[in-house]
């Protein structure tokens, strides 16, 4: 029983700590809670949009103007510090990514998806994200 009133004031004390005031300029989402919005342009250089790889491992190489990539993951966010996120597919692949990720991919078509986040880990409002497709033979 003590567990489940530990386990609940902690989920309590997340969801404050989450849902409270950030700097920069907010945004709200249909959730009502409060993100910051980034100035900051985040593009994929590589893989070129529609390229077809021989490879088992793709290279995704970012272009990021006017943000700045952290490791210090603190809800005391700022609105173009953050980090990166890479998805292939739709499955997240790595949360602290940098500039340039190595990704392994199996035969088939693909989508890669790169994310600039608040340092929170949680979504820029309008979310900072690029996306291509490609083929790996």
């Amino acid at each position: 029983m003590r567990r489940v009133l530990v386990c609940v004031v902690f989920l309590g004390f997340c969801a404050a700590a989450c849902s409270s005031k950030t700097s920069g300029t907010p945004a709200t989402t249909s959730n009502s809670v409060t993100r910051p919005r980034s100035t900051a342009t985040l593009s994929i250089l590589e893989p070129k949009s529609g390229a077809t790889l021989s490879t088992r491992t793709v290279v995704v190489q970012l272009k990021l103007v006017g943000g700045t990539i952290t490791k210090v993951v603190t809800t005391n966010i700022k609105p173009n510090v953050g980090h990166i996120h890479i998805r292939l597919d739709g499955r997240t692949i790595t949360l602290l990514g940098s500039l340039t990720n190595p990704v392994p991919v199996t035969p088939g078509s693909h989508i890669v998806e790169a994310e600039f986040v608040a340092a929170d880990h949680g979504p820029f409002n309008p979310r900072v994200l690029s996306a291509v497709s490609f083929t790996v033979k």
